[in-house]
C-alpha cells in the first residue's frame, strides 16, 4: 500500500504550479453550463448598492420594506386596482440564477393583496416562506401561490394587518444567528472559535475549530466550508446540522475528534449574506470561482490560515465539502479517473448513503479538477479527495436534519477507518 504522505509530497509540485498560475488569472476557466459568460472572472466587479427604505401605496394602504439586515427588495409600485408589483434586482450583472429576495409588507386599509415578483436579470426560483417575527418561518400555502415560467414571475396572495408580515425566498439565517451558533459551541472545551481575516466590509471570517486530538500524536484533518453563495440556506442549514453532529457527545464524534481536527469556516461570504445579495461578495465577485486567482480578501484568508497545515508534520489532510445549495440534492465529486487521498472517498459516502436512505433522490456530477473551485483547491494543495455537496432549495427541513445527520456520521466513521487502514503495514 503507498503511504500517503508519498502521495502528498507527489501533489505539492501539483500544488505550486496551481497557485502560481493562479496568481495572475483564472481566465482559462471559461465557467459551468449554469454561469453566464463573463460571471467568473473574480477582479472587483462593485455593485449596485441596495437603497433602503420603506415604500408605501396610499392609495391602497398597502406597504413594503427592506430596512433590515438580508432583504432585498428593489422597487414597488401599484399595477392595478387588484395587483402589486415587487421588483428584484440583483447586486450587479452579470449573475447566476439565484434571485433572493426578503421584504416586510402591511397593510393599513386592505386585508389581502395580490403580489407580483418580478426579477431583472433572472427568473423566480424560490417558493416564498412567511414569517410574523423574522424567526419562526413557515412555507407559502401552495394555493396562495404561482409562479410563471414563461415571464419568469411570481405571484402570491397574501392576508394582511398592520402588524409586518416578513417575506423570503428562504427563512432568514444571518450574521448574529451564525455568531450565537458558534458561541454556544465554543462553549465546549473541545472547540475553538478564531477569526482569519475580515472580509470587503471588514466582517470577520470566522473559523471554528474541533478537536481533541493528543498534540504529539498524528491526526487527521477534515475542512468544512459554508456560504460561500448568500441566497444557499438548505445548504447552510446542513452545514450547521452537519458540524453539530460532528461536535456531539455520541460515541462516534468522541473517537472521531481523538483522531481528526476539524477546520471549519461556516460563513465565507458574510458581506453578501448581510446585504441580501443573490450570490457576490460585496466586490461584485463569485467567491467560488476566486480559489485559484485568490483577488477577494475572504478567500485569501481561508487559504492562507489552510496552508499552514503544509508546515504541520503531525496533521494530514483526508477530506473537504464545500456546502451549497440547487435544485437537487447532488454531488460533484472528483472524477473518478483522478487519484486522490483517500482513493475513492466520495463514491463510498455516496454508496453508504443511498443504501441507508434508498428513496432519497441524489444525483452525481463528477468534474475534472481544472476549474477555481474550493474543492479543487483542496485536492491540488493537500491531494485529498474533496466534494461540493448541494442540497435540494426546497428540501423539506426534517429531511435535512435526518439525512445530514447520518452523512455526518457516515462520513466519521469512513475517516476514522481511513485513518486505521494507514497504520496497518504495506502488503
Amino acid at each position: 500500500m503507498t503511504s500517503p504522505f508519498s502521495k502528498i509530497l507527489a501533489h505539492l509540485f501539483i500544488a505550486i504550479l496551481f497557485i502560481i498560475a493562479g496568481c495572475s488569472s483564472s481566465d482559462n476557466f471559461s465557467g459551468f453550463s449554469y454561469d453566464p459568460e463573463g460571471v467568473t472572472e473574480t477582479t472587483d466587479k462593485g455593485i449596485n448598492p441596495q437603497y433602503k427604505r420603506t415604500i408605501g401605496v396610499e392609495s391602497g394602504g398597502v406597504w413594503v420594506s427592506n430596512e433590515f439586515a438580508g432583504a432585498r427588495m428593489s422597487d414597488f409600485y401599484k399595477v392595478s386596482d387588484s395587483l402589486y408589483r415587487i421588483e428584484i434586482s440583483p447586486e450587479n450583472k452579470k449573475i447566476n440564477n439565484s434571485p433572493w429576495y426578503a421584504f416586510k409588507v402591511w397593510g393599513s386599509d386592505k386585508d389581502s393583496v395580490t403580489l407580483q415578483l418580478h426579477y431583472n436579470h433572472g427568473e423566480h426560483r424560490y417558493i416564498p416562506k412567511l414569517s410574523k417575527d423574522g424567526k419562526t418561518w413557515r412555507r407559502i400555502d401552495p394555493s396562495n401561490f404561482s409562479a410563471d415560467t414563461t415571464n419568469g414571475t411570481a405571484t402570491l396572495s397574501l392576508d394582511l394587518t398592520l402588524d409586518p408580515l416578513w417575506v423570503s425566498a428562504q427563512e432568514l439565517y444571518l450574521w448574529d444567528d451564525y455568531r450565537r451558533w458558534t458561541d454556544s459551541l465554543a462553549a465546549k472545551r473541545f472547540i475553538k472559535t478564531d477569526t482569519v481575516g475580515y472580509s470587503h466590509n471588514r466582517r470577520p471570517i470566522i473559523k471554528m475549530g474541533i478537536s481533541e486530538t493528543n498534540n504529539d500524536s498524528k491526526k487527521g484533518v477534515l475542512i468544512i466550508m459554508g456560504r460561500q453563495h448568500p441566497s444557499e440556506v438548505t445548504g447552510a442549514l446542513a452545514a450547521q446540522i452537519f458540524i453539530n453532529e460532528l461536535a456531539s457527545q455520541s460515541k462516534l464524534a468522541n473517537q472521531f475528534r481523538k483522531n481528526f481536527d476539524v477546520w471549519t469556516y461556516p460563513l465565507v461570504n458574510p458581506d453578501g449574506v448581510q446585504q441580501g445579495h443573490w450570490r457576490h461578495n460585496s466586490a461584485g465577485v463569485d467567491l467560488n470561482r476566486d480559489w485559484q486567482a485568490f483577488n477577494q480578501p475572504e478567500t485569501r484568508a481561508i487559504r492562507n490560515d489552510l496552508l499552514s497545515l503544509n508546515n504541520d508534520s503531525l496533521r494530514t489532510v483526508y477530506y473537504g465539502i464545500d456546502f451549497h445549495s440547487t435544485d437537487e440534492n447532488l454531488f460533484y465529486p472528483i472524477n473518478r479517473d483522478i487519484s486522490t487521498f483517500p482513493e475513492d472517498f466520495t463514491y463510498q459516502w455516496i454508496d453508504s448513503l443511498t443504501k441507508t436512505f434508498p428513496n432519497y433522490p441524489v444525483k452525481v456530477e463528477p468534474f475534472d479538477t481544472s476549474s477555481p473551485i474550493a474543492k479543487n483547491w483542496i485536492y491540488h494543495t493537500f491531494g485529498a479527495d474533496a466534494v461540493t455537496y448541494e442540497i435540494n432549495d426546497r428540501a423539506n427541513r426534517d429531511s435535512i436534519r435526518i439525512v445530514t445527520r447520518k452523512n455526518a456520521q457516515i462520513i466519521m466513521q469512513q475517516l476514522l477507518n481511513e485513518k486505521e487502514e494507514q497504520k496497518m503495514p504495506a502488503k
